[in-house]
Formats: C-alpha cells, structure tokens, sequence
C-alpha cells in the first residue's frame, strides 16, 4: 500500500521537478553583476591590427635614425688638442681641421727632423718659414685667405713632409668655420728605428740629409723648402778668395773678404749673426703679411710678375730689400742662375739707360731650391747688398728672369723710402 501511494506522489511531482530545472539553466548562464567575463576582454587585445601598429612605428621612429646617422659615422678630421701613432708600415693620411684667424702647431719625435716639405697650394694653407728650421722638431700651418669651408670639399689642401729617417707624412688640411674645431696642436709619435727597418726591408732610403742633421749650420737657410744637413765649413786660405757664385736658392753669407772698407763707425756695423737674423725676420714678416710690407706688383711678363719691399738700412755700409716672384702659369718655372739681380741703373735727363752696374750682393735668403717656381706659387728672395752711392740720375733696379725668357727680364725699381734698423 505504502509502496502504491510513493509511486503515485514521485508521478505527481515529476513534473514539477523538469519544470523548475528547466528554469534554472538559462538563470546559471546569465552573468553575474560586477564580474564580466575575462573573454570579452581579452577579444580586443587579440585583434591583427593593434598588434601590427607598435612594429610599424618600431621602423619609422625618428630615434633610430638619429642614432643610426650620429653614433655609427666616424669623426672627419682632428679638432683641439691630438695625438696619433703612426704605423711605419702603413700610409699615414692625417686630416686637420684648420680656421681662419687660427694656426696649428704639428709636432714630431725629438729623434728625427724634418727633411723636406711639399706644399699643395701655398694660396690655402702655408708653412711657416722658421729661422730655426733645420732643427726645429715642430711646423705650424697658417690658412691663406681663400681658406674657406665649401659643400663639396674642393678647399681642402694637403701638405707632405718627408722626415729625416724617410717617413713620409701627408697632412690634409680641411677649412673649418668654427674656432673650437681647429686642430690647435697636434703630436706625432712612432719609433724611428721601426722606419727605418721598415725601409730598409722595402728597399728605400732612409737616414736622408746623413748623419749631422742635429748641429747648427754657419749659414742660415732657414726659409729654403730644403731642410738639408749643415754645411762642413771649409777653412779660406788667404791667397783664394771664397767662391761666391753659389746658387741663391740655398741662403749664403759672404763676409769680410768681399773687398769692402769699413767706415770709422765701423764699431756700429751689424755682425754676421745680427744680419741673417734680421734677413730672417723681415723675410718672415713678408710672407705672412705680404700686403704689408710689399709694394705694388709689377705687369705681368712672360709668366712672372715682380713685388719689392722698401729698402732696410741695416748699418752704414749694408742695405736689405725682399723681392716676392710670382709664377702666374700651368706649369714650372726656373730662374735663370743670379736671378733676382741688383743694378744700379744711370739715365740720361730723357729717362733712357745709359750705364748699368751690377751690384754685390752679401747675403741671401731664399724660399726656393734652385730657383724653382711652382705654378701659381710665389717665392721669397732677402738680399743683403752693399749700398752704393747714388748720383742724381741713377737708381737701383731689380732683375728677373727664368731659363724660357732669359733675354726679357721683369724689371722693378726699388723704392725711394727707406726703413732703419
């Protein structure tokens, strides 16, 4: 019985019972407030086009660029203060950077000196003409005026130098236009010894100028591009005078046996070592401030033209000019041996020569070796001469002339206005 009614009450409610589970299942699928579904976020983040955005701006950042260009690129040339080791076995190309109203000093090992030196175009970039060249251990570098920094590089300029133990060293010069960016000094250093191992496996010659490159020499040639080894001085016997016909490239003196009778104020008359200084400066002084001290230059003719200074009395008996030789074509030009010559000049009231004589000339210093003139180059000549006395109708002219055109000199006549010493 009690089995019967258990049957028949589980009848009843069975209905009941699927009727409210069925209302539960879409109940237990709605979302609970304050607890979204982590799905619906996470939907955006999966998206294609987000993700590609961040690697497309990774490639067009400015930043990377920046780093790229700046970072990575070497420096063009020295600035301030620098040093650099040279390989012997290597060329050895060093790039300067040189501005105007600046010098740069370059520096070498106390263990060589300088044996020759080229100058790519003395217009930009010059050496200067130190009176204590043949044992200086250091050049310094002015800018010409046309020195200037351009956008294709074409004012750059080289200077080779070619050391004593035969290194040979180009310096390439690159105008700057900032002063901070001029190489103010520059140190050179390598072991001689290793140069000159180094050439003697190659084949080359080493050891140039020989081996008594370190003394003073008597004469000063201290402006002559040729720094070469100081002369023997040969002892002067008293019946042969000294032979004074020696090329005027290389700066000679010729003192005391040259026939010339002292005044009675000789104790005023200036020593040999007093004149090749004063030569030295007064050269130097012209060819850093040529405008200055040189006088207007001449027509030119065949090739050259011809700038003098005004005369320097030095004492009673001895007077000094610079002459400035200017070559104004393509290719080289030689000055014919005793050129530039003093004459003194005598006219009749017409202005016409009549009578010239060639003056003695003392003592030279020179910017040339063997009366070389390079295209586009000028040279320096001092001349030390014994001042004549000079009539009313005579005046001192200076004489140039060069191996193609030897019978057309280029002719200027000194200047009236004298500066003392």
């Amino acid at each position: 019985m009690n089995i019967i009614f258990s049957k028949l009450a589980l009848a009843a409610l069975l209905p009941t019972i699927i009727f409210v589970g069925w209302a539960n299942t879409p109940a237990q699928s709605k979302p609970i407030p304050g607890k979204p579904k982590a799905v619906r976020k996470i939907k955006p983040k999966a998206s294609p086009k987000p993700a590609a955005e961040p690697s497309a701006k990774k490639l067009l950042s400015p930043q990377t660029a920046q780093v790229e260009i700046v970072n990575l690129a070497e420096p063009e040339y020295l600035s301030g203060e620098a040093r650099v080791t040279v390989n012997p076995k290597q060329p050895t190309v060093i790039r300067l950077g040189l501005a105007q109203n600046a010098v740069s000093i370059v520096e070498f090992p106390a263990s060589d000196g300088i044996y020759y030196i080229h100058e790519g175009n003395p217009k930009l970039a010059s050496v200067f003409q130190s009176p204590t060249k043949e044992t200086d251990r250091s050049i310094t570098i002015y800018p010409g005026e046309s020195f200037l920094p351009s956008r294709d590089g074409s004012a750059s300029t080289a200077i080779s130098l070619q050391m004593r133990s035969g290194l040979v060293l180009i310096l390439e010069l690159v105008p700057v236009a900032e002063l901070r960016k001029n190489a103010h000094r520059c140190v050179i250093t390598y072991d001689r010894e290793a140069v000159i191992a180094a050439r003697k496996t190659a084949g080359l010659a080493f050891d140039l100028g020989g081996e008594g490159h370190a003394s003073a020499p008597l004469n000063s040639r201290a402006v002559s591009k040729l720094v070469g080894a100081a002369p023997t001085p040969e002892p002067v016997s008293a019946e042969r005078p000294p032979d004074i016909d020696r090329p005027i490239s290389t700066a000679h003196a010729s003192f005391g046996n040259s026939g010339n009778t002292r005044s009675k104020g000789s104790n005023k008359k200036k020593t040999e070592d007093e004149i090749s200084s004063l030569a030295n400066k007064r050269l130097a002084e012209a060819i850093r401030e040529p405008r200055k001290h040189l006088g207007v230059w001449s027509k030119p003719q065949h090739g050259l033209e011809l700038a003098v200074s005004h005369i320097t009395e030095l004492d009673p008996e001895s007077s000094l000019v610079v002459v400035a030789i200017r070559n104004i074509t393509a290719s080289n030009l030689r000055l014919v041996p005793g050129s530039p010559e003093l004459q003194v000049q005598t006219t009749d009231a017409n202005g016409n020569s009549i009578q010239t004589t060639r003056l003695d000339i003392r003592y030279v210093e020179a910017t040339t070796l063997e009366g070389l003139v390079q295209p586009g180059s000028t040279v320096y000549f001092a001349l030390v001469y014994k001042a004549p006395i000079l009539g009313t109708n005579q005046n001192i002219s200076v004489l140039v002339a060069h191996r193609e055109a030897a019978d057309a000199p280029v002719t200027s006549t000194l200047g009236d206005l004298k500066t003392k010493e």
